[in-house]
């Protein structure tokens, strides 16, 4: 019998920041979903940042061992150690870990939502104010599992639950009282959480992905940065450098929107300000040129973004932060204004 391998899904990543294709994740495959590709005699391989999902078949394109109905999940992984540096997540990141997945539709992943990993102990801090308060802890099809009443008397900030015996996957804990109700996200995926992964993949397959595979989207946005240009001159009073300026010259070539700088003098430097005596000693002068609005972190710097001085250029290409700089705060040395 001839077999052959077919597609049955991919998923891509799309990435703001990068100028073309994103290879700064892994997919890590927990065990199992090991155990259950190998029952559906499924491969994964990765190529050029999108995973792939093959799915072996007869000769006649006919699956030889289909699994609709069965969850797959992937760990996300940054090989690159400045991803963070650069990528927009939420606030409570990384005590809360981005799950996509496809519940709302079988062949569209959801928007993210953030849920708190865990490993075998789940341990909830209590956030109803009042009691008594029902504690019900849920699976991820909204099954209750496990259930309390806390009573005042009880006295308690927490409930813990043990989830050994349970399957990964999402889990949630509600909380009824008389000031409302509450749920909060958990996943339970032992060894995704032990390799650090900072994102996990749903897929729950469907019996069309054999006819139509579907092209899973994971969609992450760059982080956006006010940019500032502190311009560090040997002088010997401030107005020396009056005759300096920042300028975009590059827009129209770059195809985007200039960016716009406002100057600030040493003088009116705030707390939020790099102070002008960490910069340099007292032959030193200082003045910050800052965007006037927020600019996306790019992978390609923005050309000719210039510093000036009257009509010379200084600078043609002032440097913008690369992946590894945590904030867009750029100390420039000149040697006199």
């Amino acid at each position: 019998m001839n077999t052959q391998f077919r597609t049955l899904f991919t998923v891509g990543v799309k990435h703001g920041y990068y100028n073309n294709i994103c290879e700064d994740l892994r997919f890590i495959v927990p065990g199992d979903t090991a155990r259950c590709l190998r029952n559906g005699k499924l491969l994964t391989r990765t190529l050029d940042g999108k995973l792939h999902v093959l799915f072996e078949a007869d000769g006649d394109g006919a699956a030889l061992a289909a699994i609709p109905g069965k969850v797959l999940r992937f760990g996300l992984l940054a090989t690159n150690s400045g991803f963070f540096n650069f990528t927009q997540l939420t606030a409570s990141f990384p005590d809360t870990k981005l799950l996509h997945r496809n519940s709302g539709s079988p062949t569209a992943l959801d928007a993210p939502t953030g849920v708190t990993p865990v490993v075998r102990m789940l341990t909830h801090v209590l956030t109803a104010p009042v009691r008594p308060v029902t504690v019900t802890l849920r699976d991820g099809s909204a099954n209750p599992l496990q259930s309390t009443v806390i009573t005042a008397a009880e006295n308690r900030v927490s409930i813990a639950f043990d989830l050994t015996g349970y399957p990964p996957g999402a889990y949630d804990v509600e909380e009824v009282s008389a000031s409302g109700t509450k749920q909060t996200a958990y996943y339970s995926e032992p060894e995704l959480v032990q390799a650090g992964v900072f994102g996990i993949l749903e897929v729950r397959v469907s019996s069309g992905f054999y006819q139509e595979p579907p092209d899973f989207k994971i969609v992450f946005t760059p982080r956006h940065e006010t940019l500032n240009y502190y311009i560090v001159a040997t002088a010997e009073q401030a107005s020396d450098l009056d005759t300096l300026s920042i300028t975009d010259a590059g827009a129209g070539e770059d195809n985007r929107d200039p960016v716009l700088f406002t100057r600030i003098p040493a003088a009116s430097f705030t707390g939020a300000e790099i102070s002008p005596a960490l910069l340099g000693g007292s032959s030193k002068q200082v003045v910050l040129f800052r965007s006037q609005a927020a600019v996306p972190r790019t992978e390609k710097a923005r050309r000719r973004i210039q510093l000036m001085k009257n009509a010379d250029i200084l600078i043609p290409h002032l440097p913008q932060p690369g992946p590894g700089r945590s904030n867009a705060d750029i100390i420039i040395s000149v040697s006199k204004p």
